[in-house]
C-alpha cells in the first residue's frame, strides 16, 4: 500500500509567533523619516501614532485577513422581501466593525496634528486595501473640494463637509468617486451623464459605468450641464435625510458588483441616475480641473504611499521568513543572490517611502511656490505615482516566491 510521508514536526509556528507581533513603528528607519517630518512634535506625535499601530498589526491584521476570504466579499442585494428597491451593499460584520473604527479615528478632523493624519494612513496601508483605503482617500478628495469652495457652498453641503470632518454624533461619512462612464473611461470630458438645474441643486440623469467604494455616503461625481458642453463637478449624497433607514436612495440605482481580481473586499458597481439630488461645487465649467488638480491629486498621492507601504511591508516579512525558512543546509538568506534581492527589496521600500512623504510635504507647501515650482510639484506627483506602481508590480513579480510561502 502507498503511503505518503510527511514530517510532522514541521511547523511555521515560530515565524509566525514573530510575524504577527510585528510593530510597523518597530523600524528605525521609518521612525526617522516620521521624526524628521515632525519635528519638536515628534513625542506627542509618537504617542498618538502608537495605540493605532498596535491595532492595525493586531487587531486589525486579522480582520483585514478575514474579510478577504472570498466567501465574505460584498454583494448586492437589489431588493428587500416585499420587492422594494432598496439596492443594499452587504458586508460582513467584520468589515463594518473595522470600516467604523477606521473612520472613527477622525483622520481628516481639525484635532489631528499636522501630518499625524497621513501617517496614520500610510500605516494603514500596510494592511492592504481591505475596502478601507479607497473610501479614505476619496474622503480626502470630498473633503478638500468642499473647502475650496466652502463659503459659497449651500447648508447641506456645509453639513456633509461636518459629517465626514469631524463627524455627528460620532459617526463619521465616507466618500467616493464617480466619474467613469462606459464610452470614456477616465476622459472625463467625454461624460455624458447629465445635470439639469433646479432652484438650489441639479438633478442627475445617466450612466456611470465603474464606480468604487460604491457603499459611501456621498460621492464626488462629474456630470454635463444640461444644454451645454461644460463638464462640472457635484456632491451626491447616497440618501436624503430621513431615507437612509427607509433604504431608498436618493434617485439612482446600483445596478450591478463588479468582478475584480483584485481589492476585492472594496464594493464597485455601476449607477444608473434617474434623478439624484446634486449639489455642484465651484464654477459650471470648471469640473475636469477640479476634479483633477484636487480631487484625483489626493489619490495620487495616495498611490504612493500605497505603494511604498505594500513594499516596506513584504520587505519586513520576507527578511523575517527568510531568516526562518532553511533550504539545503541553510536559511534562504544565507545564499548571496536571496539577500542581494532583500536587501533590493528593503532599499526600494525606504526610497519610496521617503519620497511619498517628502513629495506630501511639498504639497502641503506650495502655496509659498511660484507658479513654475506648483507646476512642477503636479508633474512630480503624476511621475511619482506612475513610477511606484510600475516599481512595485516589478518587486511583487519577483518577490512573490517568497510572499506565497508567506501565505501558506
Amino acid at each position: 500500500m502507498f503511503c505518503v510521508k510527511k514530517n510532522p514536526q514541521y511547523t511555521f509556528d515560530s515565524f509566525l509567533a514573530v510575524k504577527d507581533t510585528l510593530d510597523d513603528l518597530d523600524n528605525p528607519f521609518l521612525v526617522e523619516v516620521l521624526s524628521n517630518l515632525s519635528k519638536e512634535d515628534w513625542g506627542e506625535m509618537h504617542r498618538r501614532l502608537q495605540p493605532f499601530a498596535n491595532k492595525l498589526s493586531t487587531s486589525w491584521r486579522a480582520t483585514v485577513n478575514e474579510i478577504a476570504r472570498p466567501e465574505n466579499h460584498p454583494k448586492l442585494r437589489q431588493y428587500d422581501a416585499y420587492n422594494r428597491r432598496i439596492d443594499r451593499i452587504v458586508r460582513p460584520a467584520e468589515a463594518l466593525k473595522l470600516t467604523e473604527e477606521v473612520f472613527g479615528e477622525g483622520l481628516f478632523s481639525m484635532k489631528q496634528l499636522t501630518y499625524e493624519g497621513i501617517m496614520k494612513r500610510y500605516l494603514l496601508h500596510g494592511n492592504g486595501e481591505a475596502g478601507i483605503t479607497c473610501p479614505v482617500a476619496c474622503t480626502d478628495g470630498l473633503i478638500e473640494l468642499i473647502e475650496a469652495f466652502y463659503e459659497e457652498v449651500p447648508n447641506e453641503v456645509k453639513e456633509i463637509h461636518t459629517h465626514a470632518k469631524e463627524g455627528i454624533d460620532g459617526n463619521f461619512a465616507i466618500g467616493a468617486q464617480f466619474m467613469s462612464e462606459i464610452q470614456g473611461g477616465s476622459n472625463i470630458p467625454a461624460n455624458l451623464l447629465e445635470a439639469v438645474p433646479m432652484d438650489t441643486h441639479y438633478l442627475l440623469y445617466g450612466n456611470k459605468f465603474f464606480c468604487s467604494a460604491v457603499h459611501a455616503d456621498y460621492s464626488v461625481v462629474t456630470a454635463k450641464i444640461e444644454g451645454t458642453e461644460n463638464i462640472a463637478v457635484f456632491v451626491v449624497p447616497s440618501y436624503l435625510p430621513g431615507d437612509k433607514e427607509k433604504e431608498l436612495r436618493n434617485g439612482y440605482r446600483i445596478n450591478r458588483l463588479k468582478w475584480k481580481l483584485g481589492t476585492s473586499e472594496l464594493p464597485s458597481g455601476e449607477i444608473d441616475y434617474e434623478g439624484a439630488v446634486a449639489y455642484r461645487i465651484g464654477p459650471e465649467d470648471r469640473g475636469v480641473a477640479l476634479a483633477v488638480g484636487i480631487v484625483l491629486t489626493r489619490s495620487r498621492l495616495d498611490i504612493g504611499f500605497a505603494s511604498a507601504a505594500f513594499v516596506m511591508r513584504a520587505a519586513r516579512e520576507a527578511k523575517l521568513y527568510a531568516r526562518f525558512r532553511h533550504v539545503f543546509d541553510r536559511t534562504i538568506d544565507g545564499f548571496p543572490m536571496a539577500a542581494a534581492q532583500l536587501e533590493e527589496l528593503e532599499g526600494a521600500a525606504k526610497r519610496m517611502t521617503a519620497t511619498a512623504f517628502h513629495l506630501y510635504k511639498m504639497f502641503l507647501e506650495q502655496d509659498d511656490y511660484d507658479e513654475l515650482q506648483q507646476f512642477a510639484l503636479r508633474e512630480l506627483i503624476l511621475l511619482q505615482k506612475i513610477y511606484a506602481a510600475k516599481e512595485l508590480s516589478i518587486i511583487y513579480g519577483w518577490q512573490y516566491p517568497f510572499s506565497a510561502g508567506m501565505v501558506q
